[in-house]
């Protein structure tokens, strides 16, 4: 889709951009750390969170998803759906032990 036929849509793809695939954005670590894949072969992950993969897969899925959305409104719910997913999906890796902070301690 076209996004420069939705400049109203143009706060909501910034902030989506800013939050989900910016330098620091929350999405990154899916693509760059394979943790997509590694929550999708996991036998405990729920079908749910396997649905929320498919959202996330790329930034561009993602922001199709949204500016496909009829509407302003829309447009917005549509992007907490796509951070909602990100931080679900965050915080089930962290549940199975697939994301190791950078502050940790080793164990020793």
């Amino acid at each position: 889709m076209d996004r420069f036929r939705r400049p109203d849509f143009q706060p909501v793809v910034q902030t989506l951009q800013q939050s989900f695939s910016g330098e620091r954005g929350v999405g990154r670590a899916f693509w760059q750390l394979g943790l997509l894949e590694k929550v999708l072969d996991h036998n405990l992950t729920p079908e749910r969170l396997k649905g929320a993969c498919s959202l996330v897969r790329s930034y561009e899925l993602a922001e199709d998803y949204v500016l496909a959305a009829p509407d302003l409104h829309e447009a917005w719910t549509r992007s907490l759906e796509v951070l909602t997913a990100t931080n679900d999906l965050l915080a089930w890796a962290s549940e199975l032990n697939l994301i190791v902070s950078r502050s940790a301690k080793p164990e020793v």
